[in-house]
C-alpha cells in the first residue's frame, strides 16, 4: 500500500510539473524594432497579449532585443535562435516572390483592407508554394501606401524632381519603381535609414508616413512627396520555429493560429491606418512642405507599376501560380474589406 500511495503521489507531482512547465511556454520573440516603434506598441504587443488571452495564460511572449540584423531574422527563426520574429520580404526579396504582386502601386489607400486582402490572397494562391518551409507562418500584412520624404533643400515638386535623388530603399518594388522614375536607390533596413540620413548619404527616404516619426527623422526630413495610392506598399511577415509550435499542445496551436493569420492582418492594418493618420497631423504641425502627386504624375507612376506587373505574372507562371488570378483576387478582396469599413 505504502509503495502503491507513493507511486500515485510521484505521478502526480510529475503530472502537477508537467502542468506548469506547459504554464509556462516563453516564445522568445527577436525584435529588430525599437520599444516605442509603433509596429511594437501597436501591433506585436496587442498580438503577445491576445496570444496570452487566447492560450489562458499558458503562453506568452518574451519580447528580446535584435539576436541578429532584421535580414536575417527568417534564418534566426527556422534554426531555432529565437522561436519568433517579424520581418520585410523585401529586405530578402528573392526568397518571397509571390510577396512583390502585393506591393504595387495603387489597389489601396489604406493599409487594413490591403493586409486583410493579402493574407486571404495568400491561403488562396500562394500557400502551396513553400516560401515558409522550415518555420509555422503565423500572419502577414502590408503596411500604408509608401511615399517620399526628402531633407531640406530638396523638395520635390513632381516626379521630375527625383530624378538622380539618392534615396533610401528596400529591395523588391521599391527598388525596382524607383530605378524607374530616374531615382538611385540605396539599400537599407528602415532601422539603418537615420544613420544614412545623418551622414547625408542620401537626400531622402521612401517610407510610409509613420516611419518618419517612429525611427526619430523628423527633423533631418522637411518635406513630403504624397502619392495617392502609394508608389508601393512594404509587406511584413510574422513566423514562429516550427519545432516550438510542434511542442506546443493542439489546444494552444490552434489558439495561436486563432488570434493569428487574418486576425493579425487586420490588427496590423487597423494600427498602421491611425498612426499614418496622425503623423500626416504632425508634418503639418511641424511645417513641413507636403506636395500632393498631380493626377499625371500618379498616371505616370502606376504606368510604371503595369509594366512590374507584367513582368511579375511571367515569373509567377514560370512557378506555376497564376498571378493575374492572384491580383484580382487582391483587388476583389481589398474592396470587400472596404465596404466593411465604410459600414462602421
Amino acid at each position: 500500500m505504502f509503495k502503491k500511495t507513493t507511486l500515485l503521489a510521484a505521478l502526480a507531482a510529475a503530472t502537477s510539473f508537467a502542468s506548469l512547465a506547459q504554464a509556462d511556454t516563453k516564445l522568445r520573440f527577436s525584435n529588430w524594432l525599437p520599444p516605442t516603434h509603433p509596429i511594437t506598441v501597436e501591433i506585436l504587443e496587442p498580438w503577445a497579449a491576445n496570444v496570452e488571452e487566447a492560450t489562458e495564460g499558458r503562453v506568452t511572449v518574451q519580447f528580446l532585443p535584435a539576436l541578429g540584423r532584421p535580414p536575417a531574422h527568417f534564418d534566426l527563426v527556422r534554426d531555432g535562435v529565437a522561436d519568433a520574429a517579424l520581418s520585410v520580404h523585401a529586405y530578402t526579396a528573392d526568397r518571397f516572390p509571390t510577396a512583390y504582386g502585393m506591393t504595387f502601386p495603387g489597389y489601396a489607400d489604406d493599409a487594413e483592407s490591403a493586409a486583410v486582402a493579402y493574407w486571404r490572397t495568400y491561403q488562396e494562391h500562394f500557400a502551396d508554394h513553400g516560401e515558409f518551409d522550415g518555420v509555422h507562418l503565423l500572419g502577414l500584412y502590408t503596411h500604408g501606401p509608401g511615399h517620399v520624404f526628402t531633407r531640406e533643400g530638396k523638395p520635390v515638386e513632381n516626379l521630375d524632381d527625383l530624378k538622380g535623388m539618392r534615396l533610401r530603399a528596400t529591395g523588391g518594388i521599391v527598388q525596382d519603381i524607383s530605378s524607374r522614375l530616374g531615382v538611385v536607390p540605396q539599400f537599407a533596413s528602415a532601422s539603418e535609414a537615420y544613420e544614412l540620413l545623418s551622414r547625408g548619404v542620401v537626400d531622402g527616404v521612401m517610407f510610409n508616413s509613420d516611419s518618419v516619426h517612429s525611427f526619430r527623422m523628423d527633423d533631418i526630413l522637411q518635406n513630403a512627396y504624397r502619392i495617392p495610392g502609394g508608389l508601393y506598399r512594404d509587406t511584413h511577415y510574422l513566423i514562429m520555429n516550427q519545432n516550438a509550435y510542434d511542442k506546443l499542445s493542439e489546444e494552444d496551436r490552434k489558439a495561436i493560429d486563432r488570434v493569428s493569420g487574418e486576425s493579425f492582418a487586420r490588427l496590423a492594418g487597423q494600427a498602421w491606418d491611425k498612426v499614418e493618420n496622425e503623423s500626416w497631423d504632425k508634418m503639418k504641425e511641424a511645417g513641413y512642405h507636403i506636395v500632393v502627386a498631380s493626377d499625371d504624375d500618379v498616371a505616370r507612376i502606376r504606368a510604371e507599376g503595369k509594366k512590374l506587373e507584367e513582368d511579375w505574372i511571367k515569373r509567377m507562371k514560370d512557378l506555376g501560380i497564376d498571378g493575374e488570378a492572384a491580383l484580382e483576387t487582391f483587388r476583389e478582396e481589398i474592396a470587400k474589406v472596404e465596404a466593411e469599413i465604410a459600414k462602421r
